[in-house]
């Protein structure tokens, strides 16, 4: 498969942004867990462990354990965020980090994204298009 990916998705916070992809093969947390204001994961054993996230289009899964993850959306924030599984602690991470934001997916996005892939986050239209790094689609 060549070109670009488009996936229909829903908004939870508007915008329109274009960035590297930065994908978390694991869930995240907050709190301990992450450096906001050097825009890093601080969780050992995870694979996204002191990779800059600022400026990317974090993808993940979705958050776990409490509101932590909130701690994302200060300091070195991601462009965008996009994830699979809806969670009420991802509706306080939009209100608070103020970035384009997308769930509910009609495909799985972490079928198609891999990280330094171009992900186009346009929530205001509600969708995401993915262009891969290496240019083509397995």
């Amino acid at each position: 498969m060549d070109g670009k990916v488009r996936i229909k998705g829903r908004c939870v916070y508007p915008g329109k942004v274009e960035a590297q992809a930065l994908v978390a093969g694991k869930y995240i947390q907050g709190f301990s867990n992450v450096k906001p204001y050097l825009g890093y994961t601080t969780e050992r054993n995870h694979p996204l462990f002191k990779v800059p996230y600022t400026d990317k289009v974090l993808v993940f899964y979705s958050p776990r354990g409490s509101g932590g993850v909130l701690m994302y959306g200060f300091g070195e924030k991601p462009a965008a965020f996009v994830y699979t599984k809806s969670s009420p602690l991802t509706v306080g991470l939009a209100l608070q980090a103020h970035v384009p934001m997308m769930t509910d997916f009609e495909d799985d996005p972490m079928k198609y994204i891999e990280t330094g892939d171009m992900v186009l986050v346009n929530a205001d239209d509600g969708y995401i298009e993915i262009s891969k790094s290496g240019g083509a689609f397995r």
